[in-house]
């Protein structure tokens, strides 16, 4: 079975990396690891217009999250959807996002960043969640074609 809303939220509540796929001009997959918020069903996160990220966004806004535990059970979270820019309380969701990885190193990251006028913050409305739990026999039900969406709304 898929996280349950209630899994779901409390397992993006906890500071872990996420990996996000962007699609080069070519069209080949590029995969980042990033700092994100997750907030009332959507991803938050960050870049620079002119740095890789921001650039393939630009292109084509279609992107992948990829968020998992490194211990067992392993638990892991997708997520697909098309991206955008935020513009507006872009240093509110800056701090929000810095904050949560740990004080110390979210203040000095939030300050250096602030002061970046090509930073923003983008948000991924996820048109799809997929979630497992491989400690509840999740990977037999995935061979047997269940599906492993999650509701989020």
């Amino acid at each position: 079975m898929p996280l349950s809303k209630s899994e779901l939220e409390a397992f993006l509540e906890k500071p872990r990396l996420a990996h996000l796929a962007t699609a080069t001009p070519k069209g080949k997959p590029r995969v980042t690891p990033i700092w994100f918020k997750y907030e009332r069903g959507v991803f938050y996160f960050t870049t620079r217009l002119h740095r890789v990220k921001g650039q393939h966004q630009k292109r084509n806004p279609f992107m992948a999250l990829s968020i998992a535990t490194e211990e067992q059970p392993y638990v892991a979270v997708c997520a697909f959807g098309k991206s955008e820019v935020i513009k507006e309380n872009r240093d509110e969701w800056l701090k929000k996002i810095a904050y949560r990885y740990g004080e110390k190193e979210g203040k000095a990251w939030f300050e250096s960043v602030i002061k970046q006028p090509d930073r923003v913050v983008l948000a991924l409305n996820p048109e799809r969640v997929l979630s497992w739990h491989y400690g509840r026999d999740d990977d037999a039900r995935q061979d047997e074609g269940e599906s492993m969406a999650t509701p989020t709304a």
